[in-house]
Formats: C-alpha cells, sequence, structure tokens
C-alpha cells in the first residue's frame, strides 16, 4: 500500500545491502550500533528495486524515510476514510488542541538506577555499560522486526501510561515526541495479531539463543514481509494525534447495535465538548476494567493507542514528573540520587494503577 503511493510520488528512498542480523540477545555486540527502524527502512528500501543501492543509510535519511513513510499513512487514511461526517471532524479539529500524554512506565526496583544515571536508556545502551543492569521486557522478536534493543520505548494516549510494564509512572514533556516514531501497537501484538503468527514461541526460540526459520513459508519465520507490513504503520509525532483520531472514527464505524456500543458512542460524543485534557484522554482511553464482563470490557474499549520509540536514551530533562506508590514516596526522596529530582518524583493519585 505505502510501496504503491511512494513509487507514484517518485520518492525513492536509499537502503543497504544486507539485512538485519537475525540474532538474539547474545549476539547483540556483534550488530553494529543502529537506529530502531533501520530494519524496516532498509525493507523498504529493497521493496522498490531488486538491485542493492551498496550505501549506508545514515541517520538523517533514516530520519526522512519515518517522515515520508508517515506522511503516505497519513494521506492514505485520509483518503480511505472520507468523507468525514461533521461528528468525526469536529473530533479532528478537538483532539489537536490536547498533545497526548506521553509516559514510560517501569518497575520500582529499576527507579534508583534510572535517577542514577539520569536518563532511561535503551537495551543496546544497557549492555555496553559496566553497571548493574536494569531489567528489560524488550522483546528479541521486535528487534528482528524493527531494531528495538535501539529503542526506548513510552505509551502515546493512556493519561498513566500502561501499568503492566511497571508501577512507576514517568510523564515526559511533549517536546520528547520530538525525538521519536510510533506503530498503534507493539512488534509483538503485530507479529501475533496482525501477522497470525506464534510470537509467543518464536520468542521462546530466541530466548533459548536458537534461530528462527529463515523460509519465509515456516510459521515461525521473521522477514522481509513482517517489516514491510510493520512499515505501513510508521507514524511520526507531528501526526500522533490525527493518527489517533484516525483510529477512533474506525472504531467508532464499526460499532453496533449492541447497549456496549451505545456506551462508546455517547463517549465519543462526551469528548467533543471535554475541555479538560485529562478527562479527554480519560475518555479517549479509560482504565482497563479488571475481570469485567464481556459488554463492560467492550464498553471500555479505548479509542486508539500508540508505541512511542525514541532513540538510544531519554535524558531526565524529558521528565515532567515521577509517580510512586504513596507507601513509597519518602524512600525515594531519600535516594542521594533523588536529591537533584525531588521536584519531580511526587505520590501517585489514590486509585492510580
Amino acid at each position: 500500500m505505502i510501496a504503491r503511493m511512494l513509487w507514484s510520488l517518485g520518492i525513492l528512498v536509499s537502503c543497504c545491502a544486507s539485512l538485519y542480523a537475525q540474532q538474539v540477545d547474545q549476539a547483540a555486540s556483534a550488530v553494529d550500533l543502529q537506529k530502531a527502524g533501520t530494519p524496516l527502512a532498509e525493507a523498504r528500501r529493497k521493496a522498490i528495486h531488486a538491485l542493492p543501492f551498496h550505501r549506508p543509510l545514515s541517520d538523517e535519511k533514516l530520519t526522512q524515510w519515518l517522515e515520508i513513510s508517515s506522511r503516505c499513512t497519513m494521506a492514505e487514511f485520509e483518503l480511505f476514510l472520507a468523507p468525514l461526517t461533521p461528528q468525526e471532524q469536529k473530533l479532528l479539529e478537538v483532539i489537536e488542541s490536547k498533545p497526548a500524554p506521553i509516559v514510560n512506565r517501569l518497575h520500582f526496583e529499576d527507579l534508583r538506577g534510572v535517577l542514577k544515571q539520569k536518563a532511561l536508556v535503551s537495551l543496546r545502551i544497557e549492555q555496553q555499560r559496566e553497571h548493574d543492569r536494569l531489567s528489560h521486557t524488550t522483546p528479541a522478536v521486535e528487534n528482528l522486526l524493527y531494531g528495538a534493543f535501539d529503542a526506548v520505548f513510552a505509551s502515546v494516549g493512556p493519561p498513566h501510561g500502561s501499568p503492566r510494564y511497571g508501577d512507576v509512572i514517568i510523564h515526559l514533556k511533549d517536546a520528547v515526541r520530538e525525538k521519536g516514531w510510533a506503530t498503534p501497537f507493539s512488534g509483538m501484538h503485530f507479529m501475533y495479531a496482525i501477522r497470525h503468527k506464534d510470537a509467543r514461541k518464536m520468542q521462546d526460540l530466541l530466548a533459548d539463543g536458537k534461530k528462527l526459520p529463515t523460509s519465509p513459508y515456516n510459521p515461525l519465520s521473521l522477514g522481509f514481509n513482517d517489516r514491510l507490513h510493520f512499515a505501513n504503520y510508521v507514524v511520526t509525532e507531528q501526526y500522533w494525534n490525527r493518527a489517533l483520531a484516525y483510529q477512533a472514527i474506525l472504531v467508532l464505524r464499526n460499532l453496533d447495535d449492541s447497549p456496549a456500543s451505545q456506551k462508546v458512542r455517547s463517549r465519543f460524543s462526551q469528548m467533543l465538548t471535554e475541555k479538560d485534557p485529562q478527562k479527554f484522554w480519560s475518555l479517549f482511553i479509560p482504565p482497563r476494567v479488571k475481570q469485567g464482563t464481556e459488554e463492560e470490557e467492550a464498553a471500555e474499549i479505548p479509542f486508539g493507542y500508540l508505541e512511542g520509540k525514541f532513540d538510544d536514551q531519554l535524558s531526565i530533562q524529558f521528565f515532567e514528573s515521577i509517580e510512586v506508590a504513596a507507601d513509597k514516596l519518602n524512600e525515594v526522596r531519600s535516594w542521594p540520587e533523588a536529591q537533584p529530582f525531588l521536584s519531580l518524583i511526587k505520590a501517585k493519585a489514590p486509585g492510580t494503577p
């Protein structure tokens, strides 16, 4: 889809002749340091011509490709969603005035290390440093897909981030978006829900130090077609809010006549008049229903989501606040590493997961 548009526009981006090395964590040191997204750009470059380009893919070229791919994705959304209803057009206007929350979640036991190094860092950077490593949940499957070991992650949209990644909430300043790009889901979700592969089994193979099958016909392979498909979902920072709005419009259009869908429509209408950004995003992505009925879960369906990916590391200068459980606040504020950043450290609001 993106390939056809890029070809028709005459936008040809350069790429490497060699494919991204299919190695697991143990082989990370053998892979040249690169930016997250490089395997996607390499796949796109290979897709536009059968002959190799024989020139390295520079950081500048990668950034330009991410922007080109994002513009084309947005143009396709506009084409295939048009015409918008007045209600849908209103959402686009409303959402642009409310920057999406950008939040990193981490486990409490890793917070002290983050304060000590004054940054969130990628798994690749973490491996290069000579100190106690922080825990990372980045799957090797995602590294093969788009170079995830070179990225720092944050959710874009959920007011309090994704609790499954930890109990500490780091709200990031909106300016951090200029250092990142995003996709509407994680690489693991993409592999099993979109590509229909057993991503967990693939991850287990990699974790055991084995390589994935190379044949594209093997259901456990990961290669060119997967990267080419994932490249279609790239969204750069200037389009994050618009991409979330388009996701919401698709959710709205695919509702049925059930009571749960009526509640979703009501929530959509509330968003159009909500002035408070925090309340707006809480309506856009409600807290997950714990042990709810099927109807309750359907009524609280998120309107959209983006997973932000940032290069290498994010300095603490991009932190807006660090929220910890109230019973941990005094402990954190007593750490020597925390002293320069006491103004950032706060207790989570009651009821915040």
